[in-house]
């Protein structure tokens, strides 16, 4: 997309644009993802996650197409309409069958692996290939990493939590002892999983699994103040990840370094910058691996931050012209992000993937995205207007400002998830307090849950 984005801009000699033009064809996919939320909940519903993913990524493959051939201003837009329908709602269900395919202890590393080292790797090859190649050429490399989409999730099993939510139970055991083996732990995880997903079918009505029923669940938790907790976690975590900045880079990377340096030969500076970038998502991995979410969050945030400031008053008070500037401002934004990238980010997806209760959990995220999406539609949209009125310098410090505020939320109500089931994290946010497996299952037994 950067690529295109800053060819779009005047080089690319076969279509006329203007930056009003450009900037919705950058940012259209962040809006109409809200579409590609409510497709995925209620195709995975239906199909499952396994089929649903496969479903979903024909599509890109067909929009990627599209952008090869593309000639005009609605072709483009169309084929930018089909990727966020289809790639947003694959997106967001990759995060959730991971958090349900992964034991406690790995779920978060798992789950940060392709929401941002992934990702990374993906941004950095499509920032160096647009420096090198037509972006027409790099659309066509696209339909790559598109088809094993497509096809690799045929081969999976399917979800222990989506069989047990369909009352499938014989499956549902059958599949997660494929996956978690049969020790004494697994085995209490899949009695919690099976007897709670049993408790709320039996609480609806007829037993049944059609809209109505949906709706009723639905009804059932809004009613309860536990569910706009985690809907209002679910907004600040979102909102710190697009004044974070990945979303804004990713999009406009190439545009960005190029009025940050004042040089259009920026192939040396995407490379140190996007190095900077994948080396902060493979810091991830051992961050995860050795650090509990909230210190880690906590201090790299607050670090992130700093930095950001930093950058900000050296955009605005070291002359653009010298040598010093540029290479400080880079420097400054390749460290921010191997920060950010470390920590937030590492425990943020993660937790956008725990939180939601799992028979409500797509329509929470529904719920959720028509907000979301609105604000990174205009993340992307507005970002050149900001960049011409405020500045770079107006921008960075805004988003500080935005993320400070976001941090302060989240130090009182985000709780510690490593290590807790999906089961746990869900009663925690219904009782306040966090129950061990064998303490639910004997409640439950009770009645007391």
């Amino acid at each position: 997309m950067s690529g295109m984005v800053d060819d779009l801009r005047g080089k690319e000699s076969e279509i006329t644009l203007n930056d009003a033009d450009v900037s919705l064809i950058a940012s259209i996919i962040n809006a109409t993802c809200i579409l590609g939320f409510g497709v995925v909940a209620v195709l995975s519903e239906k199909f499952g996650r396994r089929q649903t993913i496969s479903m979903l990524s024909l599509p890109v493959l067909i929009s990627y197409i599209m952008l090869y051939l593309g000639n005009d201003m609605a072709t483009i837009v169309t084929s930018r309409v089909i990727v966020g329908v289809c790639y947003g709602g694959v997106l967001m269900l990759s995060y959730v069958a991971m958090a349900e395919y992964m034991t406690p202890n790995k779920r978060a590393f798992y789950i940060n692996l392709i929401s941002a080292t992934g990702p990374s790797v993906g941004t950095v090859l499509g920032h160096v290939l647009c420096l090198l190649l037509h972006w027409r050429t790099v659309a066509l490399i696209g339909l790559i990493p598109t088809g094993l989409s497509a096809i690799v999730p045929l081969f999976w099993v399917e979800s222990p939590s989506w069989l047990a939510n369909q009352g499938r139970y014989e499956e549902c055991k059958t599949a997660f002892r494929k996956i978690f083996g049969e020790s004494n732990a697994s085995e209490a995880q899949l009695r919690l999983l099976i007897e709670t997903e049993r408790k709320k079918r039996n609480e609806m009505s007829g037993n049944k699994r059609n809209f109505s029923v949906i709706v009723q669940k639905l009804k059932t938790a809004m009613k309860e103040r536990y569910f706009w907790k985690i809907m209002v976690l679910g907004a600040v975590i979102n909102i710190y990840r697009i004044a974070a900045g990945k979303l804004m880079f990713s999009t406009l990377a190439i545009t960005m370094l190029q009025e940050l340096t004042g040089s259009s030969d920026i192939l040396v500076f995407t490379l140190y910058v996007d190095g900077f970038f994948i080396l902060g998502s493979v810091f991830s991995l051992f961050s995860l691996s050795a650090m509990k979410m909230r210190p880690l969050i906590f201090s790299l945030g607050l670090l992130g931050n700093v930095i950001l400031i930093v950058m900000s008053a050296c955009v605005h008070f070291i002359p653009s012209g010298s040598t010093n500037y540029v290479w400080t401002v880079i420097s400054l934004l390749a460290f921010y992000f191997i920060a950010v990238l470390t920590g937030p980010y590492a425990v943020l997806d993660p937790y956008l993937a725990e939180i939601f209760p799992l028979d409500i959990k797509l329509y929470c995220v529904l719920f959720l995205s028509f907000v979301i999406s609105i604000a990174s539609f205009l993340a992307v949209f507005l970002a050149p207007l900001m960049f011409a009125t405020i500045g770079y310098d107006g921008v960075f410090l805004l988003n500080a400002l935005i993320v400070f505020f976001c941090l302060g939320y989240l130090w009182y109500f985000m709780p510690e998830t490593k290590g807790r089931t999906l089961q746990e994290i869900e009663y925690f946010f219904k009782q306040n307090k966090f129950h061990s497996i064998e303490e639910i299952n004997n409640e439950q037994v009770a009645g007391l849950l």
